[in-house]
């Protein structure tokens, strides 16, 4: 259900006029002010008449079948057939008027020029970052991954939280950045995180496992770009970083339920800064294959 402050694409009207992106809202939404917004969108057949964007944007379409669209890109026009599975780019700025033929379906993430930046740390000196517009359907298969996974965060069926959200957003931020920037940005091999810093990490996080963990935050402790860190511990550990504090919060609820029976489950999972109730709820499913309050019953009857 889409609440009234919740985050709405905006698009820029010939006259320079701000408007939501459709005047009907979305099936789902999700953002944060800044930095991006996610709609699920079901339209029908119709057209946009020119119009810009302030953020770049990346659009999945979804369904069962192909619909045919027209479409001008600064002036240029471009048709073709919109089908599943495929992207269209939109950099910020540039101008596109459009007409679908069919009621479409589809995924939408536009990622502002502060996401895209940070993203990348000090190679953002290093590179040229201007992107350039793909509006013809094209397959990325990372970028369909990314995508459908930010959207089961917003569904509700991915357990990662805040921290899962952030990395997906960062590895979706370099992915754009080094398939449509100008500036040929390539990856390179992740170089594992040092012994030491790890033992940093770890010892932040468990100091920190009650207080709301952001992937910014941890890059800043050991002094990389969020993408750098996230890449580099996994090529440390095998693991994601995201996977690595949820464990850890999951360990230290189940370290609580021992010594603590009587202490409600609800405060059990804000002392160990899960996100909510809901995901300590999945976590802990997911780990020692028991609800809470099951591990909790199974406790009294030893």
């Amino acid at each position: 259900m889409v609440e009234p402050s919740s985050p709405r694409i905006y698009i820029r009207t010939a006259d320079r006029a701000r408007v939501p992106y459709f005047s009907a809202p979305p099936l789902v939404v999700g953002g944060r002010t800044g930095l991006y917004v996610f709609e699920h969108r079901a339209v029908d057949a119709g057209s946009l008449d020119a119009h810009t964007f302030d953020a770049d944007v990346l659009m999945l379409s979804l369904g069962a079948q192909a619909v045919r669209f027209r479409s001008r890109l600064n002036g240029r026009q471009v048709s073709g057939l919109i089908e599943p599975e495929r992207f269209r780019f939109l950099a910020r700025g540039d101008t596109l008027s459009t007409r679908w033929d069919a009621p479409v379906q589809g995924l939408f993430l536009t990622l502002a020029p502060a996401l895209l930046a940070h993203s990348l740390g000090d190679d953002i000196d290093r590179w040229p970052m201007e992107l350039l517009s793909h509006i013809l359907p094209h397959q990325d298969l990372i970028l369909c991954h990314l995508l459908k996974s930010i959207a089961a965060c917003f569904a509700g069926s991915a357990v990662g939280g805040l921290l899962f959200e952030q990395s997906l957003l960062t590895a979706t931020a370099v992915h754009v950045q080094t398939r449509y920037s100008t500036g040929r940005l390539s990856h390179r091999s992740a170089q594992p995180l040092p012994r030491w810093k790890q033992l940093r990490l770890a010892e932040y996080i468990r100091a920190h496992l009650g207080q709301e963990l952001t992937l910014n935050e941890l890059a800043a402790v050991v002094r990389l770009s969020p993408y750098h860190l996230a890449r580099a511990y996994k090529a440390s550990t095998g693991r994601s970083l995201w996977q690595t504090v949820l464990e850890s919060r999951v360990n230290e609820a189940r370290r609580i339920i021992l010594a603590r029976a009587d202490l409600p489950l609800a405060v059990i999972a804000k002392d160990c800064g899960f996100d909510s109730y809901g995901q300590f709820i999945a976590a802990f499913r997911k780990f020692f294959g028991l609800l809470p309050s099951e591990y909790r019953d199974s406790l009294r009857t030893n």
